[in-house]
């Protein structure tokens, strides 16, 4: 407390007595109230039942901002404290303020303020608020995008809110149903990204959904139409009159969804040419480049030098289909050295109508006591005019060859598309295309006599005769690496790491462990390869056994998931299992599969594809998931 004491008898303030206070002779007054309080009520000339006194209390500030550019000047507050007590308690207490300013400010506080501001750090906007991590992800691939587009020369896109909102509730639909799909919205283009670990903190950055989409760009040829899909992540990210963009993601555990909406949408046929230029972008000018492609195309079909290209959007196929998707297998069985087939009208009508049921129920199945061999192939795309040729799926199903050993008995069914098609024994083709409201073209094939009976390929499935471009292309494909070494009992090491590892699950909840199974095991291996084939995940049909599956994309095409990361993700659903309740709980029957008592049979399995895309397929006997019988197979963990 600074400033000065000063008793005095104020009109306002009653005291219990009125006599006259001489100040002639001055006591010794004390240094603070503590002290005040100690002296005996004569002093003042009172009774002690009441005092006074003042407190005078002076600082000063800056009343303007060197920042701003203005003089600065020196405001003077000066404060003023009355206090009544009574004993040592407030009885009173009055306060004024004073204001006063100088426009002198003096040079050495001047220059002492400009030292603090000097030494201070500058605060950006961005420490004080908290960072939002939607938005830096969509930073992040919008950047990531915008980089990319400037290497190919179109004009960078912009971040749209409504779009990624759009592209948010997608992604929160995949993540919440674990699948990986296109949605059915016209409006815009659309890229997906998925990624899972066993890490439940794992996450992805924008730039990482990005590249993986980016690096298609050595599947596509420049210049030309595309005849597939196998770069159409990348085209959509350089695609020239896209404008706007929208991205989001979502996660669950360790499992991250990545969905970008583009508008206008990307990859139409016949506009690849002029949308999708080289890194460098198109040299000279685009416009005539476009001109010069238009009047050769008019230029062309007047002279009737091209044959007219018939495309059927009702079902998906461009050009006359049959005779194409004919031709496609006899130019690669006449390589093989083996008899062309034939068209047989039956068959087609047989083909027709499986491919129809799929169409209708959207899945890829393969057809039930079949007395036929089959090959099935689909195709989606958001664009309602997009077509394939007949050389589309045999095209797809050739590359297999890749997979095949020549000269012995194949162990798994990893290229079981190729050797039907060029199976020695087959003589008759059927083949059937429907297409549905979403956009898929299902095609379905079926060869007579069937092809692909165990101990006959030798003599059904010989090497190509002569080594032609198309094949040395196919040797020069990224080899995957294949957990497929068996054991003595014929097993592979993956399904073996899978049998250990259900077992572990088992022990702790004291049940039976599971054995292999080898028919089980075979059967795992055919539906792993068709969902790695179809890029979808879906169950089998008419499944005699219980099943769980699982899928993970790498951008990576070298890695492969261990069994103990899909295992482990089966498995922990527990965390949302009711045990003692009979109610069926649909987000935990991976996990109750796993630990179901009365199992004793395991068939597990694996396939990869060329997309990045690793699928696990587990298969049990006798199968769980009984509604009734949850409490006496699915027990508590013992520890």
């Amino acid at each position: 407390m600074g400033g000065w004491f000063a008793l005095k008898a104020f009109p306002v303030f009653q005291c219990q007595d009125t006599c006259n206070v001489s100040f002639r002779r001055k006591p010794g007054f004390p240094g603070s109230l503590t002290d005040l309080h100690r002296f005996r009520k004569t002093v003042h000339g009172h009774d002690g039942s009441s005092r006074i006194v003042m407190v005078r209390k002076t600082d000063q500030r800056t009343f303007a901002s060197i920042e701003k550019g203005q003089e600065p000047k020196l405001e003077t507050i000066t404060r003023e404290t009355i206090e009544t007590f009574r004993g040592q308690r407030t009885e009173c207490k009055i306060t004024t303020e004073k204001k006063g300013c100088e426009e002198k400010f003096p040079p050495d506080l001047i220059e002492s303020l400009n030292d603090k501001v000097a030494r201070t750090p500058k605060r950006t906007l961005s420490n004080k608020k908290k960072r939002n991590p939607i938005m830096d992800f969509q930073t992040e691939c919008l950047t990531a995008h915008n980089e990319y587009r400037k290497r190919h020369g179109v004009p960078p896109l912009k971040l749209d809110k409504e779009i990624c909102k759009v592209a948010q509730n997608w992604a929160n639909h995949l993540i919440s149903r674990n699948v990986l799909q296109h949605s059915n919205n016209k409006d815009y283009g659309e890229n997906l990204f998925c990624m899972t670990s066993s890490n439940p903190n794992f996450s992805v950055s924008g730039r990482e959904a990005v590249e993986a989409w980016y690096n298609e760009i050595q599947c596509h040829q420049f210049g030309t139409e595309p005849t597939g899909l196998a770069s159409g992540h990348f085209t959509q990210v350089v695609w020239k009159e896209s404008v706007k963009l929208g991205v989001a993601f979502a996660k669950s555990g360790g499992r991250v969804v990545v969905v970008a909406n583009y508008d206008p949408p990307g990859n139409y046929i016949g506009c690849f040419s002029k949308n999708v230029p080289p890194v460098g972008g198109f040299s000279g000018n685009n416009n005539h480049h476009d001109d010069y492609t238009d009047s050769l195309s008019k230029l062309s079909l007047a002279n009737g030098t091209t044959k007219s290209s018939h495309k059927d959007p009702k079902n998906g196929t461009e050009g006359n289909f049959e005779e194409d998707f004919l031709k496609a297998h006899n130019e690669y069985r006449k390589r093989h050295g083996v008899p062309p087939l034939k068209l047989d009208r039956k068959l087609c009508k047989y083909s027709e109508e499986w491919a129809k049921h799929l169409a209708a129920k959207n899945i890829l199945e393969h057809r039930p006591s079949c007395n036929y061999g089959e090959n099935i192939y689909c195709m989606y795309s958001s664009d309602p005019n997009f077509t394939i040729t007949g050389h589309s799926p045999v095209d797809v199903w050739y590359e297999e060859v890749q997979h095949h050993p020549f000269g012995r008995e194949p162990n798994s069914l990893k290229s079981g598309h190729f050797t039907q098609v060029v199976w020695k024994a087959s003589e008759s083709l059927g083949v059937g295309v429907a297409k549905n409201s979403q956009g898929s073209i299902y095609v379905v094939a079926n060869y007579s006599p069937a092809g692909n009976f165990v101990g006959h390929y030798v003599e059904n499935v010989p090497p190509a005769l002569t080594s032609t471009p198309k094949e040395q292309t196919v040797e020069k494909k990224v080899s995957f690496p294949e957990k497929s070494t068996t054991n003595d009992d014929g097993f592979t090491q993956f399904a073996l790491e899978g049998l250990k590892v259900h077992n572990e699950y088992r022990r702790k909840h004291g049940v039976p462990e599971l054995k292999l199974n080898k028919e089980m095991c075979r059967y795992a291996q055919e539906w792993a390869d068709t969902c790695s084939k179809s890029g979808s995940m879906c169950h089998r049909a008419n499944n005699p056994w219980g099943e769980n599956i699982f899928c993970v994309y790498s951008s990576d095409l070298t890695h492969v998931p261990s069994a103990r990361d899909a295992i482990k993700e089966w498995y922990d659903e527990v965390k949302k299992h009711s045990f003692g309740v009979e109610s069926v709980n649909h987000g935990t029957l991976h996990f109750t599969q796993i630990v179901w008592k009365n199992c004793t049979d395991l068939g597990f399995a694996m396939a990869k594809n060329n997309k990045g895309e690793t699928y696990v397929v587990a298969n049990y006997s006798p199968r769980g998931n009984y509604v009734g019988q949850f409490v006496d197979n699915v027990p508590r963990p013992k520890f």
